[in-house]
């Protein structure tokens, strides 16, 4: 009986040790904690398509997805119609034209000054009201061009060309590292080979039709703020008020 005991309570033992050393080696799957978002789709016209490195496109709807956020690699596609209004956490403004794709870039500080951003312009034609950037950067990338801004008013296309309502942009060539500053009512265009960059003054008349299209996404606007919230990295939940403006009766 001593023997049969002795062995039952070996065996016990066993497996009572064999689960404290799994457990040690044991680690639970992490869970993800949610980053914060680069921006937010406050308004749009389908059709708008929106997919995320590791998501499923999905096409925009105005029932669902208004404010969908946008995090850091997630890609913004309009279509022959599709108009979309992007606000960023620091309250910049992007205005999307049709059959535009961008692709936006970063990672959102707690100090949203201190914090570089930047847009993929792959296709199409996007205008921006940027916000003082502080010690951040705001920068509009394309195959051929990179514009850099600490805040103003201007437009960029996919094929490079450039231009300010107001404010500075710089603007560089991709390919020869050509910079050229530009302030209000002048414009930059650099070559299919991103090495030169053709610069100039707009007329007040040129500078109306670059605008045209826009005021589509601006009429009958309503100042209104809300509340982003979010999970951070250390599991707690914080909270930023934007700016956004909406459509009136």
């Amino acid at each position: 009986m001593n023997k049969i005991t002795s062995i039952a309570v070996s065996l016990i033992l066993f497996v009572v040790l064999g689960s404290l050393i799994a457990s040690d080696f044991y680690i639970p799957e992490p869970v993800d904690a949610q980053e914060r978002p680069l921006a937010i789709v406050r308004r749009f016209k389908p059709s708008v398509e929106l997919a995320g490195i590791d998501k499923e496109t999905i096409v925009l709807s105005l029932e669902e997805n208004i404010g969908e956020q946008l995090f850091h690699g997630d890609t913004l596609e309009t279509n022959t119609e599709g108009y979309a209004l992007v606000v960023f956490m620091d309250n910049s403004i992007a205005k999307v034209k049709p059959e535009s794709q961008l692709i936006v870039r970063g990672q959102e500080q707690p100090n949203s000054k201190n914090t570089t951003r930047r847009i993929n312009l792959d296709k199409g034609e996007i205008f921006l009201e940027v916000e003082p950037q502080g010690s951040g950067t705001f920068e509009i990338s394309t195959s051929r061009s990179l514009a850099s801004v600490k805040g103003t008013r201007f437009g960029s296309t996919a094929q490079g060309y450039v231009w300010v309502e107001e404010g500075q942009v710089d603007v560089t060539a991709t390919n020869s590292g050509e910079t050229v500053s530009l302030f209000q009512q002048m414009y930059a265009e650099v070559d299919e080979t991103g090495n030169s960059i053709d610069s100039g003054t707009l007329t007040t008349d040129e500078v109306e039709d670059l605008q045209e299209g826009y005021e589509t996404l601006d009429e009958d606007m309503i100042e209104k703020t809300i509340i982003i919230r979010f999970r951070d990295v250390n599991g707690q939940i914080r909270e930023v008020p934007i700016t956004i403006f909406e459509k009136g009766n």
